[in-house]
């Protein structure tokens, strides 16, 4: 089935899904009032050195600070440079990484950061990676901007060419055509799209990829103090646009006539041979709706997700890692155990790869497959994984399956997760997924009252908690109640509040004139 490009708008944000054989492949999404920052170009300030962790903290005018490394410090006397044999893993760019190139084996011998940067000092900076949760950004001082068919490194002496180019005869031709304009002393990387496109397409996308740098150069003569952004990209659609729509995609449908039109401006004047696919969605149903896409995002939300036998994945997200759990719930199979067990854990190698790409899950995760007797079983199963996640856009590595059933892997992290951009952690549990027992907090209840009755001078006190901790304490804490109002000479009346989250309750009196909310 071809690809299709799903562009959904409204005044609020902007949602784009990709589908890959009628499922979801990628998605992202971009809220006006909190667009992301990767990509954006600044005049930062450095308000702090860090020498024992080779770093430093840059103003760059956001909330938070931005964290800059020592190996992505730009020195003018010492000109980074790769590999001569390191072509790229990916284009140099999509829709989440917005085109950050020269992300290869940057060989850096030079001082320490302590040497190059001082408190108060300027510097040029490009966001690498947009703050997520309690991190500032990341910023880099190889500045890398991304057009249709090349990404320019001005600071960077290196020429890669997309790995997704396989013909030795094309790759001559576009390092041929790039070596002829290339500023000495930059590089260039050439994406997957560049492959087949005329001389002169490439060549008009690199003066405009350079005309462009000395235009944000010349941005930065003209300000006079730090922080400042000299260059925002491109925002989600468009960049959307330029990184997603491929050869092999047959539609790109959006459902806002404004952004149609903008839509075809941009493909107009930078990709011509996509003008026809640009289709306006009007049909009755909210676009997402229509292709299926709102469903597979709720079901991209769930802990469990089911397998096609009957076996289910369980995905736990913690503070360092993500665990994924298989197991093969109500599949008994219709063979043997090792059969029954070898299909399910083929199938959750096919559906790991897919909910990790689909739900941006980043860092370290383990996976913990179905213990196999056999070394034939293992094998099938790894080389089930590896085919998986080829298709994955982000970067991927994996160590082979353990005697205990585990494949450790890493996946980059480059964007807030689809759990992160969706949900907030829960008010009651506070993000554990667990809330203390009504029986618990009867008892703890209890305990608070004979520590507060002693302060309190009111004659009648009232315990304000949910019904399950009410009716507990009206079931069997009659005697201890009794207890306590003899002992604290007080009367205690219970009243139930639907409302109120099980682990909290009020109590209140005439000497409280405001009543607090306490937490068991």
């Amino acid at each position: 089935m071809p690809d299709v490009l799903v562009i959904n708008c409204t005044p609020q944000e902007a949602r784009v899904a990709l589908l890959e054989d009628g499922v979801i492949s990628d998605y992202y999404q971009e809220r006006r009032a909190s667009r992301g920052v990767v990509g954006n170009i600044y005049l930062g300030r450095v308000t702090s050195v860090l020498p024992g962790m080779q770093a430093a903290f840059v103003d760059i005018g956001l909330e938070k600070a931005a964290f800059l490394y020592v190996s992505d410090v730009y020195d003018e006397h010492e000109k980074a440079t790769f590999d001569e044999d390191d072509d790229e893993d990916d284009d140099g760019g999509d829709a989440s990484s917005r085109g950050r190139g020269g992300r290869g084996r940057r060989r850096r011998n030079g001082p320490p950061i302590e040497e190059q940067l001082r408190k108060g000092q300027e510097v040029l900076v490009q966001v690498a990676k947009d703050p997520i949760g309690t991190k500032g950004a990341r910023v880099t001082s190889h500045i890398s901007i991304a057009g249709r068919h090349l990404v320019f490194m001005p600071t960077v002496d290196h020429l890669g060419i997309s790995r997704q180019i396989s013909s030795d005869r094309e790759r001559k031709r576009l390092r041929r055509i790039c070596e002829e304009l290339r500023p000495s002393g930059s590089g260039f990387i050439v994406r997957t799209a560049a492959s087949g496109v005329k001389a002169r397409h490439l060549r008009n996308d690199m003066k405009l990829l350079i005309g462009l740098w000395n235009d944000i150069l010349d941005a930065r003569k003209k300000r006079r103090k730090a922080p400042a952004l000299l260059h925002e990209d491109l925002d989600l659609i468009l960049r959307a646009t330029r990184d997603l729509a491929t050869a092999d995609l047959s539609r790109l449908v959006v459902d806002s006539r404004a952004e149609y039109d903008r839509i075809q401006d941009f493909i107009g004047r930078f990709m011509p041979r996509l003008a026809g696919k640009v289709e306006l969605y009007v049909g009755k149903d909210p676009i997402f709706d229509a292709f299926g896409i709102e469903d597979e995002l709720h079901r991209a939300l769930d802990r469990k997700v089911n397998l096609p036998s009957g076996g289910h994945l369980v995905i736990d997200r913690a503070e360092a890692l993500t665990a994924i759990d298989i197991n093969t719930g109500k599949f008994v199979g219709s063979a043997s155990l090792e059969e029954t067990i070898l299909q399910t854990n083929i199938e959750a190698a096919q559906e790991v790869a897919y909910q990790l790409r689909l739900r941006n899950i980043g860092g370290l995760i383990v996976v913990d497959f179905i213990d196999m007797d056999e070394s034939a079983s293992r094998k099938k199963v790894m080389a089930a994984l590896e085919e998986a996640l080829q298709g994955d856009r982000g970067r991927v590595k994996y160590s082979r399956l353990s005697e205990f059933g585990l494949v450790e892997m890493t996946r980059k992290r480059t964007r807030e997760s689809l759990e992160q951009m969706l949900l907030e952690p829960c008010p009651t549990c506070g993000g554990s997924g667990l809330v203390k027992s009504a029986e618990t907090v009867a008892h703890e209840l209890l305990r608070h009252l004979r520590r507060e009755l002693a302060g309190m001078k009111d004659p009648e006190v009232r315990v304000i908690a949910s019904p399950a901790v009410i009716q507990k304490l009206r079931d069997y804490k009659k005697d201890s109640l009794r207890d306590i109002e003899m002992r604290a000479n007080r009367r205690i009346h219970l009243t139930p509040q639907n409302d109120l989250a099980v682990d909290r309750f009020v109590l209140t009196g005439a000497s409280r004139r405001k009543p607090r909310t306490e937490s068991a």
